[in-house]
């Protein structure tokens, strides 16, 4: 639907910032087409150079294909853009997660959660930064929050089983995994959510089923595979350089 809109407006006015923005969007989170969500950020960009939702987004595409600094730097545009923004607030938070830059994370997650202290991306970006450096009681806590602030609160879930994983409550952990097998059978829970504590397990066979589940279902979440930490257990199996190969990520 985004598409369509945003192809439909384009063919009125190819100069219409937003729309190229919209497409870029697109064509990167879901069509995985890195040359052309590139040729229409840039485009987006020359349109409007202030318009602070093309740099927010434009920076999460340059984290994905690796280029951390350029990333971090148009990410900080988009907060001088609009200081009041709890999504692009947040956003930094995630970039300097996906850096391995966890106490900067914290500098805008403390922020975006004074903005919005109910937001459960919040909480559980804000748990992941803790486990990123190895505080464990307080990224528990975190992600507990975000369970208590989401309806579908399976990426929250498999957070604390990857606590539990770091802590050696190996049963604790599997005793989660199970619970996000059952909730399955009722409705549907993200792949994302199993990759995560199954990586963390050291089950990467079972890992790697829930990626390939991941690539049909086109989770977005894929777009970072080269620089998400969560996965770095599977790094070293040659399964991850040919999935790296198949996104056009190697």
């Amino acid at each position: 639907r985004a598409r369509e809109l945003a192809r439909r407006a384009l063919e009125l006015d190819d100069s219409l910032a937003e729309a190229h923005t919209s497409l870029a969007w697109v064509t990167f989170i879901h069509d995985w087409d890195w040359p052309a969500a590139a040729a229409h950020f840039r485009r987006a960009i020359e349109l409007n150079p202030g318009y602070s939702v093309a740099r927010q987004w434009h920076s999460w595409f340059l984290t994905a294909m690796g280029r951390t600094e350029a990333s971090l730097a148009e990410g900080r545009l988009a907060a001088e853009l609009d200081p009041a923004s709890v999504s692009i607030r947040r956003s930094m938070g995630w970039l300097h997660y996906y850096a391995r830059q966890p106490r900067e994370a914290l500098e805008h997650l403390r922020r975006a959660l004074a903005m919005n202290p109910t937001a459960e991306e919040n909480h559980r970006l804000l748990g992941l930064a803790y486990l990123q450096m190895g505080l464990h009681d307080e990224a528990a806590a975190a992600f507990r929050e975000a369970v208590a602030s989401s309806d579908s609160p399976a990426l929250a879930t498999a957070g604390l089983g990857r606590v539990a994983v770091t802590k050696g409550r190996t049963t604790e952990a599997r005793g989660i995994l199970e619970g996000l097998y059952a909730e399955s059978r009722e409705r549907y829970v993200s792949p994302v959510a199993f990759v995560t504590l199954l990586s963390g397990l050291g089950d990467a066979d079972r890992a790697f089923e829930w990626l390939d589940r991941a690539m049909a279902d086109r989770r977005g979440w894929l777009a970072y595979l080269k620089v998400e930490p969560l996965l770095d257990p599977l790094r070293g199996d040659a399964r991850f350089g040919r999935l790296l190969e198949k996104m056009r990520l190697a």
